[in-house]
């Protein structure tokens, strides 16, 4: 069933990116750079980001003003800062995503996906403290949602949520802290990036300069045609009923408002676990690690400059040879690619699950066949382009619609040595056809590139001119849906090699075109706005014709009495500040509180005192939704956790008007319990 969705998705990517292949070429399908799309992004965001710091004002008083009547490049910085914002989460999602379905998260590749859950983790905590900051309404429910959230984990003390219940109890020195965290956090972003790309040679982090320069054309007009606002200078005593969201970094504030913070919990943690262990899950079989047959290296560095993932390092010999260094191979890195075997022209380095002599017995083997006039053709496919196993006979190894065509797989067609080739002409074949991955997606990165370059002479080790006629070697790039793409291939190169044609190249494309087109502008238009839509589309969070009485106190119970009681005697034999403690420390009892609207109880319940020894205050923090109107509110309070004698109450009828609320804390100075501004 696990293999069966992950085949399905990948089928599905597939099919998309086949289809923006032929509107933007391999070369520019942005499909095949959403990693570098996501960094473009993010230097976007810190670039404007570090200007709005100096028009900001940190201040509860200031922030939302500093923030309105902005003139046109000071909105265009703001507006780029929040739309960039949501195409880095939107190119990061979509990047795993799609990693996951291309099954390329596990084993050497376990490092990047796990700092990419991590990464996408952080946007969004940079997300809700950046819109926190706008202190619009938005932003206020954001913060009180957020102080619900981390107050289920019981390490603040006084709780977050206490901060949030009128407009006095807000203060600067929370909004220094927003700012603190959502400007250090950029810092661990920084260092997650680097670790993500750590593992990897020559990472793409820019996308091709014609790419970057349509979507920052197309995130400019968006600025300018839908530039950002805020919602509305914030308020405790107003609660906003339904207002535009950020779906791309807010959605899970909608789940925050209908359930339990510990539901919320519950989702996240088990969520980023799952992500996290996913690379650990149905685990297959380690394929053999490279190794280097030191007798044989001259340490050309050839397997070191064209391993895709940093695996191999050059050292000082270590055998006395009169070469300088020699190549080693770092196995926890190692992806059993072959694409150093097919580097090296030495054949001083092999894996030794498939060794290159036996890959020339099997070639040999292969060829020792009877045509019936057809030109024999060893196609060399890659395990990861088109799917061979339902195309190849089992028994023969050749392709059933095309018995003269024998397969020899090889988890990457650049292990593919110009050597190799030399074998299967010498075997007996007319012609050798290797068929990778789909252009500019090599499963291993960069291996259509390194075959090609090897088969046009481009990069050593080239093919001998002498050894093989180049018009019998032939390379197209295909993925698992191209099947009839490749047949259509294969049987023209047939018909080439019937004929005795001269193909001056040897690499086939299927797509020649290269350049940006006005039909692939207007298809980056699509997901702009899309991603518009979303990061503005209203939700309503209360109806707009409720109210809201809030219920809060910090208070005290009364210590509770101790088992054995010193008596005077004992009390005064004792240090004086050793008689204070002994007669007051200890438990406090908890604090029961019922409250009733118009008589009817709905809120009955003790608040536990804080403290690992219970020996602090007890805190409330109630929401209840009240139909607007005169209602009749009473509140009664005991400090004993009794339900039958109160210490406090509080009766009072009260107006409350649609969307706003009442917040009735309690003063431990003068015991009674008041309306809060």
């Amino acid at each position: 069933m696990y293999r069966s969705v992950q085949a399905l998705g990948h089928k599905g990517f597939l099919i998309i990116e086949d289809w923006l292949n032929k509107v933007f070429s391999p070369r520019f399908n942005p499909m095949y750079y959403l990693g570098a799309i996501a960094f473009l992004f993010t230097w976007i965001v810190f670039i404007s980001g570090l200007y709005l710091m100096f028009i900001y004002s940190i201040s509860v008083e200031k922030a939302y003003d500093s923030l309105q009547d902005l003139n046109w490049f000071n909105q265009l910085m703001r507006s780029l800062h929040r739309y960039a914002s949501d195409g880095a989460m939107i190119a990061l999602l979509v990047h795993l995503i799609r990693e996951y379905f291309n099954d390329r998260y596990r084993r050497w590749r376990w490092v990047a996906w796990v700092t990419g859950v991590a990464l996408i983790l952080i946007y969004w905590g940079l997300g809700v403290t950046g819109y926190w900051m706008v202190w619009d309404q938005r932003g206020q429910l954001i913060a009180r949602l957020s102080a619900e959230f981390l107050d289920f984990i019981p390490i603040w003390g006084e709780p977050l949520t206490r901060a949030f219940i009128s407009n006095e109890t807000v203060t600067n020195i929370l909004f220094i802290g927003v700012i603190f965290v959502h400007l250090a956090v950029p810092t661990i972003a920084l260092f997650l990036l680097w670790q993500h790309v750590i593992r990897i040679s020559r990472p793409v982090i820019n996308p091709p300069r014609e790419l970057a320069i349509v979507l920052t054309i197309l995130l400019v007009v968006l600025c300018f045609a839908y530039p950002a606002t805020s919602v509305g200078r914030a308020d405790m005593n107003v609660f906003a009923a339904r207002f535009g969201i950020d779906w791309w970094y807010l959605v899970l504030y909608p789940f925050l408002a209908s359930y339990p913070a510990w539901g919320a919990w519950a989702f996240v943690i088990a969520g980023t676990g799952i992500l996290t262990a996913l690379p650990w899950f149905i685990r297959p079989e380690n394929p053999g690690k490279g190794e280097v047959v030191l007798s044989k290296c001259v340490g050309c560095e050839l397997c070191f400059k064209d391993c895709p993932y940093e695996a191999i390092m050059m050292q000082r010999r270590t055998d006395g040879l009169q070469y300088k260094e020699e190549a080693v191979v770092v196995e926890k890195k190692c992806a059993s690619c072959g694409l150093c075997v097919g580097a090296c022209d030495f054949h001083a380095i092999e894996l030794p699950d498939l060794t290159e002599e036996m890959i020339y017995k099997e070639i040999k083997n292969l060829m020792s066949f009877d045509s019936k006039g057809e030109p024999r053709i060893l196609n060399v496919a890659c395990g990861y382009g088109v799917d061979m196993k339902r195309l190849i006979d089992p028994d023969t190894k050749a392709l059933k619609e095309m018995p003269n065509v024998k397969v020899l797989m090889l988890p990457c067609v650049a292990m593919l040595q110009p050597a190799m080739i030399e074998i299967a002409m010498k075997s007996g074949a007319d012609g050798v056809f290797a068929s990778g991955c789909q252009a500019k997606d090599c499963h291993f990165r960069e291996g259509d590139n390194f075959i090609e370059g090897r088969l046009l002479n481009a990069r050593p080790p080239v093919l001998r001119k002498k050894a093989v006629d180049p018009a019998r070697v032939r390379a197209g790039w295909f993925s698992a849906i191209h099947a009839r793409a490749f047949f259509e291939d294969l049987r023209k190169f047939a018909d080439d090699i019937k004929e005795d044609k001269k193909e001056v190249k040897v690499s086939v494309h299927r797509y020649i075109r290269e350049r940006m087109t006005v039909p692939g502008i207007i298809l980056l238009a699509i997901p702009a706005a899309i991603a518009l839509v979303f990061s503005d589309y209203p939700y309503s969070f209360y109806s707009q014709k409720d109210s809201m009485l809030m219920f809060s106190f910090k208070h005290s119970g009364k210590h509770i009495a101790e088992e054995k009681k010193l008596t005077d005697e004992e009390l005064m034999k004792l240090p004086p500040h050793m008689r204070v403690r002994s007669a007051k420390a200890g438990k406090r009892y908890p604090v029961y509180a019922e409250v009733e609207i118009d008589g009817k109880k709905v809120i009955s319940n003790s608040y536990t005192a804080g403290g690992l020894k219970a020996e602090g205050s007890a805190y409330a923090y109630e929401k209840i939704i009240v139909m607007p109107g005169m209602h009749k509110v009473k509140i009664k309070m005991s400090d004993t956790d009794s339900r039958d004698q109160f210490d406090y109450a509080y009766e009072q009828e009260l107006e409350f008007k649609p969307s706003h609320q009442i917040c009735i804390d309690f003063s431990s100075a003068t015991n009674s319990f008041f309306i809060r501004n």
